[in-house]
């Protein structure tokens, strides 16, 4: 007997004289027929003419240790980019499809079964399949929010038949790969006697053994106070069953996840319950609802002032964390408070993770229903309506710091609370229709949503007691300033048609026509049009071509423009009246209120408009075991919105928004996948490749020829710009040649008129190029030296099979990132205040260590080794990670089928972040892709677990 099911693989069984036979079919990793969900419909795979990217493993990647669908998606599809950002636990990967193109929001739109999603983190158990629209053609459907790309969630649904139960969990537990060392307490002090002697002066006493000798003992050791192993617990099940008009699942997620720093977590309930219901054999009607409520407690490690991180490298380590009477330890003892000046304004880093007490729920509902009804045979009608409604608020207290260091007399609470909402409905018919060999579908859709939103914020202090009762604002004694509420609303129209066609399984069309109408613009140009075409020539299907080996070869091209709202303030046409309690008039000084303009509109302003034309190869060979898909695509962003320079006469201190320039990204993307079987091993290899060149072509309506970004390091050194032909967010910054060996080197180094180019410059320091040859370092040194955005990703996956074992190894990297390293800025200078050093300056140039790349030890730094804007801090931030490692087991089916017929359970163990191979010599090279400046970010922690899945 052959037993056969769509989208699985066949299998052939000898029947004999059995009388009950148990198959059981595995998928068809070709999947050329595979349905997947596309823009209001679905399509088959190999039909497709736009480019579209499918996560082929879904119930593999979710047996990792992650938390969000952004993880889910790191390197698994080509021109998709996720960077991490942090390793904080409620921190959400950042995810960039084909590249960079605004300066506004680039969040990709989301959109869970067949509706645009804005509610919580959705429990990757819940996902059952996930599809990525990249170019303009496949996303221009959904329009205004989706100039970014779309990601496509279909959740698991209900079958008829007995209830099942699916039970996934694990428990994992996560450290820092590595983290940075500071000097130990005696190192500390000749570091800086050192530095003294260099800058001709002499150190401190708190640095002098004899006067100071309790600043010679290392009593604490701070990055091991600081981080932790993290415990993770990750729970869900999951109920299904039906009927035969009848189907529903329900599940429910546990998720907490301990941070590798102390006193971080996260924590997310979630609820789901989505079933569906045949009315008639013509009516249907169905609903999903979502409940996620969520707690996080993160710490600032962006700060090089109070960053936790930057704060353990800072921090004496002479100092105990805690004193005699169990209260916060200073940089010195309070007896020794006249060698507190030596220590620099330090906070004790413990502190700053235990001190504050921080609350701030997050309550989110998102629930969707529709009815659909055949009215003809090939006509159909579908009403959905959605709304996502949010409630959340914000409580930071923060005592006192009485501890020398950077002590506080005050105590702050600063408290928040808003809610919004959000509904969306959508009206559709669909018309399909086969004829001979054409087949012809029309998809038209209105659709309408409408967002509110309004909060409050406010900042009290000084507190007569800091017991958890009493941080409350009735408690407070001083009220800086008036209470900050506000309230908007968002509203957007949108209708839109959709033709496909195709002939003889040959050539394939689509083509669509998207008009959006949007609140946030003038009446003159709040509506636009955005069309979207695209084709595409199964040439394996012509009479002419036979192949035995190619079983699958069509080239496809798509153009498209789709408008982008999220660059645009909600009121960025007719600027509201800004309210506040700041003028001070009289004498004494009093607060009164006023309102004034703070803002100039522009009635002109223009929706940002995306625009994609991408190319692409799909072939299949061998029987479908080799896939292969390459494309290339050009993607514009016209009419950039930026803010452009206020009019000096007008009296208002900020300009308007303005439709200013065009950016370029631009690459080659590559997919391919392979699977078979050896014996009773079967095997499945894919990767993915692809490139990025993004680029800034022109600002022809902004107030100046280029964008100088106001990120900053520690506000004076603001290394990026975004100049036409350029990428956006480049770094511009001083070339260095390296560093003066002795006196002779320095005097040689001179400009035209025979002058020394840095006459500040000692042997030890830094060597700056004089690249306009005006024998001076200036700003109009700097050259342009790359961005953070990579230039190529890639990612590979192999996945192994025998018998009841199975194994999967997956790794991701970037390459061409160039990474902005300010934590050197303080922690290899000693010519701020005093603060302790990285362990890594004990290498810092000398004259008997002329190699080193770290500037001269030296409490005064005349030369700006530190403070010039230099490629001294860029590094290579490219890196190759084994993101995930997994060993699984599953039982027996025989051994199973006694407990219950067909259920199984499966045993694993995982390690994620197993290993990273990079260049960086900061904490990790996952810190950003957009203007981020590195003070010691948080980490991306590597993780291992154990769990099991089971079903009955």
């Amino acid at each position: 007997m052959v037993f056969s099911f769509v989208g699985l693989e066949s299998k052939e069984i000898t029947v004999g004289n059995q009388s009950i036979i148990n198959v059981s079919l595995k998928a068809d990793m070709g999947q050329l027929g595979e349905v997947v969900v596309v823009g209001y419909g679905t399509a088959r795979r190999a039909d497709l003419t736009t480019s579209i990217g499918t996560l082929e493993d879904v119930k593999g990647t979710v047996n990792r240790p992650i938390s969000s669908v952004q993880d889910m998606l790191q390197g698994q599809i080509a021109g998709v980019t996720v960077v991490a950002n942090s390793g904080d636990p409620g921190a959400t990967p950042r995810v960039v499809i084909r590249g960079a193109g605004t300066l506004g929001d680039e969040s990709p739109l989301y959109v869970v079964d067949g509706m645009p999603y804005y509610g919580g983190r959705i429990n990757p158990n819940d996902i059952e399949s996930m599809v990525v629209l990249k170019d303009a053609a496949a996303a221009a459907i959904y329009g205004a929010q989706a100039a970014s790309g779309v990601i496509v969630i279909t959740t698991k649904s209900g079958k008829s038949g007995a209830p099942k139960v699916n039970v996934d969990f694990y428990q994992g537990w996560q450290s820092a790969y590595q983290t940075p060392e500071a000097l130990n307490a005696q190192e500390y002090s000749a570091a800086y006697r050192a530095a003294a002697a260099h800058a001709g002066g002499v150190a401190q006493p708190a640095h002098d053994p004899q006067l100071n000798p309790w600043g010679q003992t290392t009593r604490t050791i701070w990055m091991d106070e600081i981080f932790q192993t993290g415990a993770i617990t990750n729970a869900n099940i999951q109920l299904s069953g039906g009927s035969d008009r009848g189907r529903y699942s329900t599940s429910f997620g546990y998720h907490n996840k301990d941070g590798i720093l102390l006193n971080t977590n996260y924590e997310l309930f979630s609820f789901r319950l989505k079933s569906e219901y045949d009315v008639s054999s013509k009516f249907r009607v169905g609903q999903n609802v979502y409940f996620n409520h969520s707690t996080a407690r993160g710490v600032n490690t962006s700060s090089s002032y109070s960053g936790a991180i930057i704060n353990a490298i800072y921090m004496n380590p002479a100092a105990p964390v805690y004193d005699e009477f169990g209260q916060f330890h200073g940089t010195v003892p309070f007896e020794l408070s006249q060698f507190a000046g030596a220590y620099g304004d330090t906070y004790n880093p413990v502190s700053l993770l235990l001190r504050p007490n921080i609350s701030n729920p997050r309550t989110n509902v998102n629930a969707i229903a529709y009815a659909e009804y055949d009215i003809l045979d090939n006509l159909t009608f579908k009403s959905s309506f959605s709304i996502d409604m949010w409630n959340w608020s914000d409580k930071n207290f923060s005592p006192r710091a009485p501890e020398i260091g950077r002590p506080s007399n005050m105590n702050f609470l600063n408290q928040g609370a808003g809610s919004s909402s959000r509904w969306i409905w959508d009206q559709q018919l669909n018309y399909n229709k086969s004829f001979d060999k054409h087949n012809l579908g029309v998809t038209a859709v209105y659709t309408a949503q409408f967002r509110q939103e309004e909060g409050f914020n406010f900042q009290v202090q000084d507190f007569d007691r800091e017991d958890d009762w009493f941080q409350y604002a009735s408690n407070a004694t001083t009220i800086l300033r008036v209470p900050d509420a506000y309230g908007n609303e968002d509203a957007l129209t949108s209708a839109i048609g959709r033709l496909t066609y195709d002939f003889d399984d040959r050539y394939f069309f689509m083509g669509s026509v998207r008009r959006d109408q949007t609140s946030r613009l003038h009446a003159n140009t709040k509506t636009d049009f955005f069309p979207a075409v695209s084709g595409s020539w199964k040439i394996s299907s012509e009479r002419f071509f036979s192949s035995s080996v190619v079983n699958l070869l069509k080239i496809r091209g798509s153009w498209g423009q789709i408008g982008n709202i999220s660059s645009v303030g909600l009121y960025a046409f007719n600027i509201p009246l800004a309210s506040g309690n700041n003028v001070i008039l009289g004498e004494p000084g009093t607060r009164n209120r006023h309102v004034s303009l703070n803002e100039m509109s522009n009635s002109n302003l223009r929706w940002e408009r995306s625009e994609t034309a991408n190319i692409g190869l799909d072939a299949a060979f061998l029987n479908n075991r080799l896939n292969v898909t390459a494309e290339y695509y050009e993607k514009y962003t016209r009419g950039l919105i930026l803010r452009n320079a206020p009019d000096p006469h007008s009296g208002v201190p900020t300009g308007a928004l303005s439709n200013v320039g065009t950016v370029l990204n631009k690459g080659i993307e590559l997919t391919a996948s392979y699977h078979g079987e050896i014996g009773q091993l079967r095997y499945r290899v894919n990767g993915n490749f692809s490139t990025i060149h993004n680029e800034l072509l022109d600002l022809d309506e902004f107030t100046s020829d280029f964008i100088l970004h106001g990120n900053d390091l520690r506000g004076t050194i603001r290394p990026f710009r975004s100049e036409p032909g350029q990428p956006l967010f480049s770094y511009h910054l001083i070339p260095t040649d390296g560093i003066f060996q002795n006196q002779a080197q320095i005097e040689a180094h001179v400009g035209p008129n025979g002058n020394r180019i840095q006459p500040n410059a000692r042997p030890g320091d830094l060597i700056f190029r004089d690249v306009n040859g005006d024998g001076r370092i200036t700003d109009d040194d700097r050259v342009f030296m790359g961005n953070a955005m990579p230039d190529f990703t890639y990612g590979l996956n192999l996945n192994l099979e025998y018998k009841n074992f199975d194994l999967s190894l997956f790794g991701q990297g970037v390459g061409g990132v160039m990474l902005f390293n300010g934590y050197k800025h303080t922690a290899f200078n000693a010519g701020l205040q005093g603060y302790n050093l990285d362990r890594r300056v004990l290498d810092a140039w000398s004259p008997s260590n002329p190699n080193s790349n770290i500037p001269v030890l030296s409490t005064q730094d005349p030369n700006g080794n530190f403070g010039q804007p230099s490629d001294w801090y860029l590094e290579k931030g490219d890196y190759f990670r084994v993101r995930n490692l997994t060993i699984g087991y599953t039982m027996p089916a025989n051994l199973m089928s006694r407990v219950r017929n067909g259920s199984d359970v499966r045993i694993y163990v995982s390690a994620e972040n197993l290993v990273t191979f990079t260049p960086y010599s900061g904490i990790d090279p996952e810190v950003g892709s957009g203007p981020v400046i590195d003070n010691g970010t948080f980490p991306v922690p590597r993780t291992f677990s154990v769990g099991f899945n089971m079903n009955f």
